[in-house]
């Protein structure tokens, strides 16, 4: 079955729904310490509007009694604690459904986890040898092929009749288990926050661009200034969608 809208519940259709296995699929927005001006105003907007959807639909679909995060270690209050360090957003939305009983489930197994981490940074480092190159491919998709197994399976069974999840996750095309009703909380903050995020990565090209061009012109830069400098510093740290 296909994502629901938030308002497409009908009078006929709720009983059907308040007695089905649900989940409310939530992306994992991450903070950006450093990031340039605008980005924290979206941020925050953000999950303040999934806080208002998740609220809205739990009203008429069911309350979250099952919480589970990609990239996160462990279960209960260890889990709590790494969404607390990693993600101050996705906290308070997570805190305020605990804190009414729900249970923050273990979704990641830590090996498969970290294989899957380790095999895409050994993608990343440039290597130069094809036979290398393909064998780091394919023990990454391995490795990839079986979280996501792990990763449905958890689903599956911690999600029990009449319950309702909270799955937050940085992709939105997640597989969900067949019998479970796949409900997408996109507000039109998380469209904005992207086009943001694209307009200013655009930005940054454009005025390294010029940079580059300069240099090869032999035009004498001008000196930035503390804030630009600043802003510069930030860039890398740029929250990029995925």
């Amino acid at each position: 079955m296909g994502a629901e809208e938030i308002g497409s519940i009908g009078k006929a259709t709720a009983g059907d729904i308040l007695t089905s296995r649900k989940i409310y699929l939530v992306t994992m927005v991450q903070p950006s310490p450093g990031a340039p001006d605008g980005f924290e105003q979206r941020y925050n907007a953000y999950w303040s509007a999934v806080e208002e959807q998740i609220s809205k639909i739990e009203t008429t679909a069911g309350t979250v009694n099952r919480i589970f995060a990609e990239g996160i270690i462990g279960r209960g209050d260890d889990a709590m604690l790494m969404v607390q360090q990693s993600n101050p957003g996705a906290h308070s939305l997570v805190r305020q459904r605990v804190s009414a009983g729900a249970v923050f489930e273990e979704f990641e197994d830590t090996d498969l986890f970290g294989q899957v981490i380790d095999w895409g940074r050994c993608l990343q480092v440039g290597l130069i040898n094809q036979t290398v190159a393909d064998e780091i491919q394919t023990k990454y998709t391995e490795a990839s092929e079986k979280r996501g197994k792990h990763l449905l399976k958890q689903l599956d069974k911690g999600i029990l009749e009449s319950e309702a999840g909270l799955l937050l996750s940085g992709d939105p095309s997640i597989t969900i288990p067949d019998g479970i009703e796949k409900f997408l909380i996109s507000p039109p903050e998380l469209d904005e926050l992207q086009r943001w995020v694209q307009q200013t990565n655009e930005a940054i090209r454009e005025q390294m661009a010029e940079e580059q061009e300069r240099a090869r012109s032999g035009a004498t830069p001008t000196a930035p200034s503390k804030d630009e400098q600043a802003e510069g510093d930030s860039k890398s740290q740029l929250w990029t969608p995925g």
